[in-house]
């Protein structure tokens, strides 16, 4: 019997831990970024998205190897391990570098970090839980991800506030809370797998038809939705202050954390697919809200109906795609599946943004609702037994 802590596996456990401890320390450094890069750095708005888009790019043809190498190798826990270590040790380098190539290199290695780690702690989760519980899993992880994700930029905003312009001493913080992240790293266990006895050639395609066809839908609905930080856009463009901005982030972020765990003991119960239907609708209501309804109350609206999408679907893609898949190329079926909707969400951020900028928030509306209807279609079409 595997050892369950609140009713998780104990190795699921222990990666929500890492993944609490990474975003609390990588979100301090990404919450003052911007800031960072045009006060510091003396570099504008468009630099700032050149290094963010190459970046994200590297992580996510990274993530697709990374899962492969992980299913031949059978060292998950390695791949892990080096990859939150690399990860950790760049932020205390961003109070020495001075230009944005500085930046560029170390958003890479970040990154970088990113695309090795990922798929493999997907396919170790899946590989660490059963079938029947796969929703709750990958729902407690990214509930714990995203508290991190919360307490971080509220961790920077009051050193900040205390020390203006004190951007190395969030940096310092950062690492000092990634240490936290390494020092849990090592109570992973890894899970190995018996391989066919012909070796690892049996397994160098496991990307079945229904689940190319799955990640076609994944890749549509990824490209459909319009990432937090353009839709922030609409709140001064509706009126509001500036400083409410981080407020409205902030109820994203506390909603899907929040809702994450629920949701996932939800697809457990009542399907996946039905749990995903839910989220992408809560998605178009918010769209409607932001877009179609004045004043702060609309706008907040929307925000909580975008952080109840978030949890409705972000960990239930993940425990959808263990559920469909066999157990002896999961690796690369979370490679792909991580790559695959991290290219479409860059193409939303950078599309979207494009679009919002020469032609404004209903064209960008119009070009997330089309995106997301297209994806809808090819996912209900693909036919799967218990899901």
């Amino acid at each position: 019997m595997y050892k369950k802590i609140w009713g998780i596996r104990k190795n699921v456990f222990i990666l929500g831990l890492v993944s609490f401890f990474n975003d609390f320390s990588s979100e301090m450094v990404l919450s003052v970024f911007p800031a960072f890069f045009t006060s510091v750095l003396k570099t504008g708005a468009a630099a700032l998205g050149i290094v963010e888009g190459i970046s994200d790019f590297a992580s996510n043809i990274i993530k697709i190897y990374s899962g492969r190498l992980s299913d031949k190798t059978q060292k998950r826990r390695k791949l892990i391990i080096v990859g939150y270590i690399l990860s950790t040790l760049t932020r205390p380098f961003y109070a020495l570098i001075s230009t944005a190539t500085g930046a560029l290199g170390l958003r890479i290695t970040d990154r970088v970090g990113k695309g090795l780690r990922d798929a493999p702690r997907d396919a170790l989760i899946s590989l660490s839980t059963d079938k029947k519980e796969l929703g709750r899993a990958f729902g407690y992880h990214r509930a714990m991800d995203t508290l991190g994700g919360i307490l971080g930029p509220l961790m920077a905003f009051f050193i900040l506030r205390e020390i203006p312009l004190g951007f190395n001493t969030v940096f310092l913080w950062a690492f000092i809370i990634g240490l936290a992240t390494i020092a849990t790293l090592f109570f992973i266990k890894e899970i190995r797998l018996s391989l066919p006895s012909n070796g690892w050639s049996t397994a160098k395609n496991p990307l079945s038809e229904r689940f190319k066809k799955y990640l076609l839908s994944v890749f549509l609905l990824s490209v459909g939705t319009l990432p937090v930080a353009v839709l922030l856009l609409k709140a001064p463009s509706a009126g509001l202050e500036i400083a409410t901005i981080p407020l409205f982030y902030a109820l994203t972020n506390i909603t899907y954390s929040l809702s994450s765990w629920w949701a996932g003991r939800m697809a457990d119960k009542r399907g996946h697919r039905k749990t995903l239907l839910y989220g992408y609708g809560c998605l178009l209501l918010s769209y409607l809200a932001l877009f179609f309804v004045d004043g702060p109350g609309a706008i907040a609206l929307g925000f909580l109906l975008y952080g109840l999408f978030s949890g409705l679907t972000d960990g239930i893609h993940r425990s959808y795609a263990g559920k469909i898949t066999e157990e002896i190329g999961r690796g690369r079926t979370y490679g792909w599946l991580n790559g695959i909707n991290g290219l479409g969400l860059l193409i939303a951020g950078l599309g979207g943004g494009i679009i919002w900028q020469l032609w404004g928030p209903a064209v960008a509306l119009i070009f997330g609702v089309l995106f997301i209807l297209a994806g809808l279609i090819v996912f209900l079409s693909t036919q799967f037994k218990n899901s």
